[in-house]
């Protein structure tokens, strides 16, 4: 299940890919003719260049600077840094009415002041995220779609609410639990491993809890959603008691990478 309007982001494995494909500015220039006197002969000022312009010849080491405002108040796990791609692999998982119902109803009961937002995107992750260098995207990807080929498609249904919260302790989650699919979820991150391993990248948990993340909070509030944990469960078992089993569970046909502004997809058999 994958929002169709995404899919024409995605860059199906397979197709060729190069740099042309990563979007990002364009300057046109237009030549100055040379009969155009009332034209050439006004002064010129060249206007100074936006600040998300920097050439490559000006060897720049300008930092980015982040700005929790800018993004729900997140605050990111490692800085930002030209030719750095921010990449991972995932299950994707389309949102629909009861999982926003789930959502709402949590809201009611979780205090204001927690702060309790819905998810941005809804996903199973297979790693963690990663740093990965430009150059190093193809032959990763390539490496990817080896490991994962033989794979075939199953099921994961979610039943249960767990809170977790981040290494940096910056963020609270609570997310959908699995109650089917682990097997195969441990031997493709098992493999996938083995990729991150090759580029010298830090592998997924040991012994995961896997899970979708359906709402979340800045700050850690594990604690406090815990002890909330009884009547969010509930909630989610009455929804479940109203509505189809086919909207607790993923069909998992493909896996989704994400790196930088690129999507890469691999299909299962």
């Amino acid at each position: 299940m994958f929002n169709k309007g995404a899919l024409s982001l995605i860059s199906s494995y397979g197709s060729d890919s190069s740099d042309d494909d990563v979007p990002g500015p364009r300057v046109s220039t237009k030549r100055l003719q040379k009969d155009d006197e009332e034209f050439c002969s006004k002064k010129l000022k060249r206007l100074p260049l936006p600040n998300y312009i920097i050439k490559d010849n000006e060897g720049s080491n300008h930092d980015h600077e982040d700005d929790p405002a800018l993004h729900g108040g997140r605050i990111r796990t490692f800085s930002h840094e030209r030719g750095n791609w921010a990449t991972y692999v995932y299950i994707p998982f389309e949102n629909h009415d009861c999982i926003r119902e789930l959502i709402a109803t949590m809201k009611n009961t979780i205090p204001d002041n927690i702060g309790i937002k819905e998810a941005d995107d809804f996903h199973i992750s297979l790693t963690r995220t990663v740093i990965l260098r430009h150059h190093w995207i193809n032959e990763f990807v390539n490496s990817v779609k080896l490991a994962t080929s033989s794979f075939k498609r199953f099921v994961i249904l979610f039943d249960g609410l767990k809170i977790y919260c981040n290494e940096e302790r910056t963020r609270t989650f609570i997310g959908l639990q699995i109650r089917t699919g682990h097997d195969s979820l441990v031997k493709i991150v098992e493999a996938l491993d083995t990729c991150l391993g090759e580029f010298n990248l830090q592998p997924f948990y040991k012994d995961p809890s896997f899970h979708m993340s359906i709402a979340w909070c800045v700050g850690d509030f594990e604690e406090e959603l815990k002890l909330l944990l009884p009547q969010l469960s509930q909630h989610l078992h009455d929804l479940m008691d109203c509505h189809s089993q086919e909207n607790w569970y993923i069909y998992v046909e493909y896996l989704l990478c994400k790196t930088g502004n690129k999507y890469f997809q691999f299909y299962l058999t």
